[in-house]
């Protein structure tokens, strides 16, 4: 095609295309005769593609206005389900200029669905249909919609606030887009909002916005699914050799898995990546990985993560897993281009080399990219099974339980799990702050859960009945947890904890808390001024009493070797007596447990 013939090309499709919102263009969307152009791709040769119109019934976005792991079905929006002909208009002007403001598909499908239902419910009545939109119907909206009720599990519950307020931004949409349709009488509620509507304000607002809602992995879960998933990677060169599709499934189930849970990724940044997209970078004779993805969430696009080696590792395997699948890709794409199948050309493009391909059995085995619903809905609760726990596991818990983990590593505790993430040294801060393309929403929420930590961590402290031990600032803690009047000054022990635990600064030495706010060599950080040792100690000092209990059975460790291991056992007694423990009581279970004698020192 020639340069003229190109301009030609581009000035007819445009002069196509459906008008930018105006007073003339809301005219025509008022009469039914607006028309034009709405989604479209714009072809490798400079020629374009239609997908949908504005006097379409359904309009169909191509695959790249999604995340790459978005089902064919949620790139369409239905207006034909509104049988009223005025607000199948409304509806489809409220959407068109939300479209203009670059709404993702997603948001613009709960906008048509919540008009969807606002306008079912008008028509369930010919009073509110016949009055519209005004004050008074509005006012019996809020009424009806407080009455609706939700089912989790069985479990029927009242909406929560935010759901309310989502529903009730339908009747702010119409006011704002389409006051000039003869339905539009009247602002819902000229002097009060949808959110305070559906009372989501004041305390409700802040519980939303300030608690986390999506639980964190519990240990007794996380662990048996890491062994359980980490040996199928270990057998990855054996089972990519055999037939075996359950195997195969598992296998990839499991990269997933280690994906999710080793970079806070969300699952369409997982199913975003292609075969050989990241990178390694050593510093300080430590090696670090990048893993390079599309971020949707926040307009982000290409981002990095960081991530340890098993999680190149799964990349890898992933890649190898889908080699077959990306081979037939390469084919549909020629079948399509001899059958000027654009669309299928730019579907099969925009999903070529990624590593988590799948086939469609519903499209007569196209290639697609896996589901983001059917990873969280069906494969990770599979995973569960197969450890036999009941835990309703899901996608976005990786997110959360990682920055919860990361936050814990950084304090220096839990340890224990290092082995599970290939003994990975989390000193993330640095890291963020001299890298641009990293994903900077999840070192937010990496600071978050670092506050959040923290505060649960010192407001332990101040309870009366929260046994701590320690040196200067424990007793300074407890003198002022005690001091009755000093609490009504601030009316609450939890705003007095507040107050004084925003200038305490806080890291772990493993047995204690350090609250030193400069860097601390004590080795005794029971005894030392800035020290704090607390019930989640415990364990740490009950294995301090296991090791001093055995050294004390040994017959070659000498006088001095004695002498050492009594004067730790007294160290450990001290601290465990002080947080509360009966010694002798703990002794006997630890003797009845690891066959040691009990020595009375």
């Amino acid at each position: 095609m020639s340069a003229i013939e190109l301009i030609l090309t581009q000035a007819k499709f445009i002069a196509q295309q459906c008008p930018q919102p105006s007073d003339s263009s809301l005219e025509r969307a008022i009469d039914g005769s607006l028309s034009g152009i709405v989604t479209y791709i714009k072809l490798a040769n400079g020629e374009y593609q239609t997908y949908s119109r504005f006097e379409d019934d359904v309009w169909v976005f191509p695959a790249s206005k999604s995340t790459k792991s978005t089902r064919a079905s949620r790139l369409k929006l239905n207006f034909a389900t509104i049988s009223d002909t005025q607000m199948k208009r409304m509806a489809k002007w409220v959407v068109w200029n939300k479209m203009k403001e670059n709404l993702a598909v997603g948001s613009l499908k709960i906008t048509l669905s919540n008009l969807n239902g606002y306008f079912k419910w008008v028509l369930s009545s010919d009073t509110t249909a016949k009055q519209g939109l005004t004050a008074f119907t509005s006012n019996a909206y809020v009424k009806f919609v407080n009455t609706l009720t939700s089912t989790r599990k069985d479990e029927i519950k009242p909406l929560a606030a935010i759901t309310k307020a989502q529903k009730l931004f339908a009747l702010e949409d119409l006011y704002r887009y389409c006051e000039a349709f003869d339905f539009v009488k009247e602002h819902p509620w000229s002097e009060s909002s949808a959110s305070e509507q559906a009372g989501y304000v004041g305390e409700a607002y802040k519980e939303t916005i300030g608690k986390p809602k999506t639980p964190i992995i519990p240990g007794g879960v996380l662990i048996p699914l890491c062994q359980f998933t980490k040996s199928y990677l270990d057998r990855a060169d054996e089972i990519l050799t055999s037939a075996k599709r359950t195997d195969s499934l598992l296998l990839r189930d499991s990269c997933i898995f280690w994906l999710l849970l080793t970079t806070g990724m969300r699952i369409h940044e997982v199913l975003g990546i292609k075969r050989g997209a990241y990178r390694s970078e050593t510093k300080d004779d430590t090696t670090y990985y990048y893993i390079e993805t599309v971020s949707e969430k926040t307009h982000t696009g290409l981002a990095e993560w960081i991530a340890p080696q098993i999680a190149t590792e799964a990349i890898d395997i992933l890649g190898q897993l889908s080699a077959p699948l990306q081979a037939q890709l390469e084919q549909d794409v020629l079948n399509a281009k001899e059958a000027n199948d654009h669309a299928e050309v730019h579907r099969l493009e925009q999903i070529s080399d990624h590593i988590c391909l799948a086939k469609s059995l519903r499209k007569n085995n196209a290639i697609t990219i896996l589901s983001g619903t059917t990873i969280t809905e069906l494969r990770l609760p599979n995973l569960c099974k197969q450890i036999e726990s009941d835990w309703n596991l899901s996608s976005h818990q990786f997110r959360r339980t990682f920055a919860n983990y990361a936050v814990h590593s950084e304090l220096g505790d839990l340890r224990a799990l290092k082995d599970h993430f290939k003994h990975w040294s989390i000193t993330m801060t640095a890291l963020y702050a001299f890298n641009d393309n990293l994903d900077a929403e999840l070192f937010e929420e990496l600071l978050r859960e670092k506050y959040l930590v923290e505060e649960e961590i010192k407001q332990d402290w101040f309870e009366l009945d929260s046994p701590i031990a320690g040196g200067g600032m424990a007793q300074k803690i407890k003198k002022v947890r005690q001091d009755g009047e000093h609490i009504k000054v601030f009316g609450s022990l939890q705003n007095m904890a507040k107050a004084y635990s925003s200038s305490i600064p806080i890291r772990s030495t493993g047995i204690a808390w350090c609250t030193n706010d400069d860097e601390c060599r004590c080795d005794k950080s029971e005894d030392c001024e800035h020290g704090i040792v607390d019930k989640r100690h415990l364990p740490y000092w009950e294995g301090m009493l296991v090791q001093q209990m055995k050294l004390m059975q040994l017959d070659d460790i000498g006088e001095a070797g004695r002498a050492a291991a009594q004067k730790g056992m007294e160290r450990c007694e001290k601290v465990l007596t002080a947080l509360g423990v009966d010694v002798e009581v703990m002794k006997q279970e630890i003797n009845q447990r690891e066959h040691i004698e009990v020595i009375n020192v």
